[in-house]
């Protein structure tokens, strides 16, 4: 008998919001992409046959937030050492590299990682600085969850604090220059890292570079010091921002806790609502208060990065942020949706990625769902107890089942 198929996954629980489909199935792929998603019955003629009886079968998993310009730029991780075990087979680097070191980051990670790799070109040159360390501005106090901190030491400083460093023509150049990898423009719109008096010329500037180039802006709004309301005069259906639920200054919350009226309309045209959920970027409090009034992230991303200087909790994967928003509200295909679906069509692969529809790429997330109770947090002392968690199984990527490097 001809061999029709590559892989079957046999047997699991089929979850593909691109589709509306959740049922038990066999998921056959073919040349790297999916051939077809049988309903429940056996598949013959397959080279490799795996059974996920009990399983979730979803799409492979999309992170449209991390940080992967490792040993350059001071908070960097290995994309392969956290995506693909975690189910997670695309992502995209969110600014970590400027213009003038871009061609050594696409030489050196994006075309090497296995993980399925693009990126977001830093408005500035200087690519992302850590404000921690670098620089000569005064310490930065801002409320954050009901009180003032000091969020930098007195030699804070960030890439967008000096403008001669944002060059447009330069990033329009960089982003032409690479096709279907840098597929954006990235700004940090800090209190840090541009400081108020250049948080509007920044959003000016992403604008010119993100028209010029038929591109996106993704616009970092944790400890933003302006409203952001001022944020979404700048922006257009597709733009994303990142760390939507921050906790500090100008949050998306009033003052008697309510989703500002600007927020729920800047969602309803198309701004892409992003959680970026490193330790710090968001708050559970917000999170629950927007959850709780339904206003859910359209994706949900890590942010992940290992600062090299600040010791603390690793980071959390992708399963652990869907898990987390379960958690406080959000039901299994909602998290689903805001991992596969939306993303997708956040980078304008809809239909190609994201999906388990038949000619798609070949990627898939097997996951479990464990019972227990589980605990998180959001690194300002607010924690979540769940009685879920999502736990990766096994990662599909092109049709073939993914397998670490051997050490």
């Amino acid at each position: 008998m001809a061999q029709r198929y590559d892989l079957v996954l046999k047997g699991g629980e089929v979850l593909d919001p691109s589709q509306g489909l959740r049922g038990v199935q066999d998921v056959a792929f073919r040349d790297g992409k999916v051939a077809e998603i049988v309903p429940g019955s056996a598949v013959d003629g397959a080279r490799q046959v795996i059974d996920v009886s009990g399983k979730l079968v979803t799409p492979g998993l999309i992170d449209v937030h991390g940080h992967y310009y490792n040993h350059v730029v001071p908070f960097a991780t290995a994309a392969d050492e956290v995506c693909l075990p975690n189910g997670v087979t695309t992502t995209v680097d969110a600014g970590s590299s400027g213009w003038t070191h871009f061609d050594g980051f696409r030489e050196y990670i994006l075309t090497r990682e296995k993980t399925r790799l693009m990126a977001l070109v830093n408005l500035s040159a200087l690519g992302m600085l850590d404000p921690h360390r670098d620089g000569g501005f005064g310490p930065t106090t801002m409320t954050i969850s009901g009180g003032p901190k000091t969020m930098f030491p007195d030699n804070a400083a960030g890439e967008l604090m000096d403008l001669r460093f944002a060059q447009v023509e330069e990033t329009i150049r960089c982003i032409k220059d690479n096709p279907n990898v840098a597929i954006g423009v990235k700004i940090r719109l800090d209190v840090s890292i541009s400081g108020e008096a250049n948080s509007i010329p920044a959003l000016e500037r992403a604008r010119q570079v993100a028209d010029a180039t038929g591109t996106f802006i993704m616009v970092h709004v944790a400890r933003v010091p302006i409203p952001m309301a001022r944020v979404f005069e700048y922006l257009r259906p597709g733009d994303i921002v990142t760390h939507i639920f921050h906790s500090a200054e100008n949050s998306i919350l009033d003052a008697t806790g309510n989703v500002r009226t600007e927020v729920l309309e800047a969602k309803s045209k198309g701004i892409v609502m992003d959680i970026g959920a490193i330790r710090g970027n968001f708050g559970l409090n917000v999170s629950q208060a927007a959850i709780g009034q339904r206003m859910l992230p359209d994706t949900i991303s890590t942010d992940l990065s290992i600062h090299k200087h600040k010791p603390g909790p690793p980071p959390y994967v992708l399963p652990d942020l869907m898990s987390l928003f379960m958690g406080i509200g959000m039901s299994l295909e909602e998290v689903v949706t805001a991992v596969t679906e939306t993303p997708a069509k956040a980078i304008g692969e809809a239909g190609t990625l994201g999906t388990l529809r038949a000619g798609a790429v070949g990627d898939a997330a097997v996951l479990e769902l464990v019972s227990g109770d589980f605990t998180y947090d959001d690194g300002e002392g607010v924690e979540v107890t769940t009685k879920q968690r999502i736990a990766p199984v096994m990662t599909i990527k092109d049709g073939k089942v993914w397998k670490p490097d051997p050490a």
